[in-house]
């Protein structure tokens, strides 16, 4: 069998249906349960899963960390992975690395994701993901082009990652000044927005 058939055979025992790990997201409860009987087992697994590009495998490494199970050399295995990672693949591998590091540095290829990125799904993911990241004046910057994105989505959530950042739990939607300009449809009044949300944290 080789690596990304048995990858995809493992990933249904320990994750269950593809479908549902799409829809519901994924647990980790099975894997880490694995990592405590078969650490070695689990680790040759989740490097096959990374090298079929699988955001599953990625996210695996988060809840190890998490549950203090990640493998000895995770960080070198996520920094090797990172190299040809783009997209979705890109924000799991990068999240995952913060995880283990606690370095903020790793929302840099994350911002690039949100800068970069022709899906605006992918776009919104990294606005999203940025949430999970201490403000820096670049990211603030990168989030501040985001709120001017055409698509609103990416706007919408750049926009909320901002006011989460500012100390405001509202969504944008609850700050009825700020929803009116992110969901105008000139770039002037995203502008606006861009500069309302940096001016709260860059007074």
């Amino acid at each position: 069998m080789n690596g990304d058939a048995e990858w995809q055979r493992w990933r249904r025992e320990i994750f269950g249906d593809p479908y549902d790990v799409w829809h519901e997201g994924p647990q980790f409860t099975a894997l880490i349960e694995a990592a405590r009987r078969e650490p070695a087992a689990v680790e040759r697994m989740l490097r096959a899963g990374l090298a079929t590009g699988d955001t599953v495998a990625a996210q695996s490494f988060t809840a190890l960390a998490g549950a203090g199970l990640a493998p000895a050399d995770a960080v070198s295995i996520l920094r090797t992975a990172l190299i040809r990672a783009g997209d979705e693949f890109r924000i799991r591998v990068a999240e995952s690395l913060y995880a283990l590091t606690r370095d903020p540095g790793w929302a840099t290829p994350i911002a690039g994701v949100l800068a970069g990125s022709a899906s605006e799904f992918v776009r919104l993911d990294a606005a999203i993901a940025l949430a999970g990241f201490p403000p820096s004046t670049p990211l603030v910057r990168a989030l501040a082009t985001a709120v001017r994105d055409p698509e609103y989505l990416v706007r919408y959530h750049a926009a909320n990652t901002l006011l989460r950042w500012s100390g405001d739990r509202r969504r944008v939607d609850g700050v009825p000044a700020l929803f009116e300009k992110i969901t105008d449809e000139t770039e002037g009044a995203w502008r606006a927005a861009a500069d309302e949300l940096t001016s709260r944290l860059c007074p």
